[in-house]
């Protein structure tokens, strides 16, 4: 009898499939790790960053439901990247950030957030929009810290107002989503996914842009909370997700 982990016996089609994606997984795979190895863990301590997040907020809910899938879309977002799967890895980047912004708001919606796990469409009732921040993501501008941070930041660095930095990034993604013609994973003449050096380096500047209004976003609606965390963590959150332009913003509203 064939051992149980025995392969050779696949029918004919999943045979083929097995061989080839065992041949361009392999290929692309070294050739991201050869090429961005620090890169790649640097992308991972950030993702690490939510077992502190999940430590200092642990008796909510929402949080307690929602912050695994944020960590698990971050993950595999690293994971389809290493083998050439940019549009794939991409789309995980909106659902990340999608999810954290529900996050934020269900935290302090615990009936809405019932509601929305049980499928029901009654969660977004009096919002005027299908998404639970509403229209232009008013309900985060109206956050006292969102507002606060928001006025210190310049014009160009604003999340919600001026330059519309997490507006912004979500529509980009979306084109993932919808398979707009440029995130495309195949051509005419290339079917097997492989490394792409300015694939890659597009799809780690989303990256890292997303885990940085993630955290933003849950140091400002999580505030309190955050200031409870252990310093040698806030700072180590501070210092790996977020880059040094919002450091003496964050800095000054913390006191620190």
């Amino acid at each position: 009898m064939p051992e149980e982990n025995d392969l050779s016996n696949l029918p004919s089609s999943l045979r083929v499939m097995h061989e080839s994606q065992k041949k361009w997984r392999s290929e692309a795979w070294e050739a991201t790790l050869n090429n961005h190895k620090n890169e790649l863990e640097k992308m991972l301590d950030k993702i690490n960053l939510f077992d502190i997040w999940s430590d200092g907020l642990q008796n909510n809910e929402a949080v307690k439901r929602l912050l695994p899938e944020i960590f698990m879309d971050g993950y595999m977002s690293i994971h389809f990247a290493g083998y050439g799967l940019y549009k794939y890895a991409n789309s995980c980047l909106r659902s990340q950030l999608e999810t954290a912004l529900r996050l934020i708001y269900f935290s302090t919606h615990p009936i809405e957030f019932d509601w929305w796990c049980n499928g029901s469409a009654s969660y977004r009732s009096g919002l005027g929009n299908k998404d639970v921040w509403g229209e232009g993501y008013l309900y985060f501008q109206g956050l006292e810290y969102v507002k606060q941070f928001e006025g210190k930041c310049s014009e160009g660095q604003r999340l919600f107002s001026g330059s519309k930095k997490v507006s912004n990034i979500y529509k980009k993604l979306s084109t993932y989503v919808h398979s707009g013609m440029f995130s495309f994973q195949t051509k005419p003449d290339e079917f097997s996914p492989r490394y792409k050096i300015q694939d890659f380096k597009h799809w780690c500047g989303n990256f890292n842009e997303i885990q940085e209004y993630i955290n933003i976003l849950l140091i400002l609606s999580f505030f309190k909370e955050f200031k409870q965390i252990r310093g040698s963590d806030r700072n180590k959150i501070i210092q790996v997700a977020i880059t040094t332009k919002y450091h003496s913003k964050l800095q000054e509203m913390l006191g620190s």
